[in-house]
């Protein structure tokens, strides 16, 4: 099947929907389908010149990236979107899966069976958004609605009285931990415990979680990977005077593999309200962080915030530690209890990981999306 995968955000960029869309292009394409990315290009992150992208988000060069050109404003998304849909038209495509509203609703009209993937509930947008959603909806090529939740499918159901048949629920996914060695990316004190988060430090991260927990457990080191200059010099300030927390800045996704390698605890506390990119909007009853099944993927113990919409994923003393949001003496008190027990943590960690395999990994998401498209459209992979 000849699939066009139309991207809303410039790649390459520090945006965690960037690694969405590498990963799910090379998902596709390992399943035998013939993939062309059409995605908008800018830098908006002062990334300066990637010679290979493929590499930078450590995926294999087994689909075609085809750049657009987009100018500023909701002008050029209309440009872009048009340009986008014409080349899917162009390219004889058998289905479309846009991350783009506006491309979506252009590409209905190519004759192309168009899937539209949404990761939020559209309560912020503005009236002119959720008419063109609702437009989209009515399209006769329109043909699946994708989301990564089932609270978000049960909630967009309801809002826009669209039919649970028409929405596929597919929470993110990772790659499988790679079981090679990789050079370590610090010296690590192998008497001390290694906590590490890696993401972004904007409102709704939970850091000053993290560095509660840092100062109550000075015999404990603590490994924040990710974040903005500025936000990295606001955490820096704030946690000053803790000699166990180290902050290694942004690191290119495939490079995180090393210091996950070499952390014993990894930490993922997130807030009520949860900021997406750049600290907009809350995404905390919707969301499926891809960090969630990173941290799965590893076989490393992984403490989380007890959030409802996560208990679609993980349970308590199952295939997780969870604590709440807010009370810094849990996370403290569950740190103190998996470096003592590291054995039961282990066993936690090896069943989630087992688990990630069996159901979360990119290629399963992928062949489940194909599987759940209408009757017309399906593929067997």
């Amino acid at each position: 099947m000849k699939i066009i995968y139309m991207a809303g955000w410039p790649i390459p960029s520090r945006a965690a929907n960037a690694v969405h869309v590498m990963k799910m292009c090379q998902a596709y394409a390992s399943s035998e389908h013939d993939v062309t990315l059409i995605y908008p290009q800018v830098d908006i992150d002062n990334l300066g010149e990637i010679s290979d992208v493929y590499s930078h988000y450590d995926v294999k060069n087994n689909f075609i990236m085809q750049p657009v050109k987009r100018l500023k404003g909701r002008i050029g998304l209309i440009i872009f979107a048009i340009t986008a849909s014409y080349k899917a038209k162009k390219a004889k495509a058998d289905v479309i899966h846009s991350r783009c509203l506006m491309s979506a609703w252009f590409a209905c009209h190519t004759g192309i069976p168009v899937i539209f993937e949404k990761h939020d509930s559209l309560e912020n947008q503005g009236k002119i958004t959720k008419a063109i959603f609702r437009s989209l909806l009515k399209k006769k090529n329109f043909s699946k609605l994708v989301v990564i939740s089932d609270a978000l499918k049960k909630h967009i159901s309801t809002s826009f009285q669209i039919e649970s048949k028409d929405i596929i629920s597919a929470h993110d996914g990772a790659d499988p931990f790679p079981e090679h060695d990789i050079a370590p990316p610090f010296e690590k004190n192998e008497e001390r415990t290694q906590v590490g988060y890696i993401g972004h430090l904007y409102p709704g991260r939970g850091i000053d979680i993290i560095g509660e927990a840092a100062k109550h457990l000075t015999h404990i080191d603590f490994h924040l990977v990710g974040g903005t200059q500025e936000d990295i010099s606001h955490w820096k300030n704030e946690l000053s005077g803790l000699k166990n927390v180290y902050f290694h800045g942004y690191i290119p996704h495939k490079e995180t593999i090393a210091y996950l390698k070499k952390v014993d605890i990894l930490l993922a506390p997130y807030q009520r309200k949860v900021s997406g990119y750049k600290g907009e909007g809350n995404t905390v009853q919707w969301m499926s962080p891809l960090k969630i099944f990173e941290y799965m993927s590893t076989g490393i113990p992984m403490i989380c915030s007890d959030l409802s919409v996560l208990h679609e994923i993980l349970v308590h003393k199952k295939n997780v530690f969870l604590c709440a949001p807010d009370k810094s003496n849990e996370w403290v008190d569950t740190i103190k209890y998996i470096s003592e027990n590291y054995d039961e943590a282990k066993a936690i960690a090896l069943e989630a990981q087992r688990e990630f395999l069996e159901t979360y990994t990119w290629k399963k998401r992928a062949q489940f999306i194909v599987k759940n498209l209408t009757q017309k459209e399906r593929v067997q992979t």
